[in-house]
């Protein structure tokens, strides 16, 4: 029956079992059943907050949020694996072992290779942005931190503005804060950060 619940109250009922020959079958049960209301209403809760946030107030406009978030969460995850392919382009025995990491991925298994270490190994020479989509939407500063860093155009610009608002509804920004807002290797997070705030785009929390 357990199974039937979410992974975090499962959890509730494999430690609390022990205590069901104390109160009784009937008793734990209606326990572990309040636990899950619990857990549903506060995730429900959760998500009016986010849509209150986000300035939603119908059901109707919360479906077309519901499937523009989606949508969002899919291009990034495209744009970041982008950036991970022309990270490796320039290195076949790096590409083809980042290929076959994916296709491990893709088919459900755990990644039997696991990436090389840049440890011992020459840096990636800069990105060529040449016919990369936004390029042209960048300043010279910015093409050589995407260069650089090895960034495609239309990622910067979504992570550039993703902070710009946090930092406005912030009033500043930490580097814990970018963090947290764009998933990427955190090493690139704080090159970004630390361009944003040199160039005056936001100001530190």
């Amino acid at each position: 029956m357990e199974r039937r619940y979410p992974k975090e109250v499962q959890d509730l009922y494999e430690t609390m079992r022990r205590f069901a020959r104390i109160v009784g079958p009937v008793e734990h049960d209606k326990f572990i059943e309040s636990h899950a209301l619990e857990f549903e209403l506060r995730r429900e809760i959760k998500r009016l907050q986010e849509y209150r946030t986000a300035g939603i107030t119908n059901f109707c406009s919360a479906r077309t949020y519901d499937h523009l978030k989606k949508t969002r969460e899919e291009e990034r995850l495209k744009r970041t694996m982008l950036s991970e392919v022309l990270q490796y382009i320039q290195d076949s025995s790096a590409c083809q072992q980042w290929l076959r990491r994916q296709a491990d991925i893709d088919s459900g298994l755990s990644p039997s290779i696991p990436m090389a270490s840049n440890s011992g190994r020459r840096s990636a020479p800069p990105l060529n942005l040449t016919g990369l989509p936004g390029t042209e939407k960048l300043n010279e500063k910015e093409k050589e931190l995407c260069q650089m860093v090895r960034l495609v155009p239309g990622a910067y610009l979504e992570y550039k503005s993703a902070l710009l608002n946090e930092c406005n509804k912030q009033g500043g920004l930490r580097l814990a804060q970018a963090r947290a807002l764009i998933k990427i290797d955190v090493n690139k997070t704080r090159k970004i950060y630390d361009f944003l705030i040199r160039e005056g785009y936001i100001t530190k929390g």
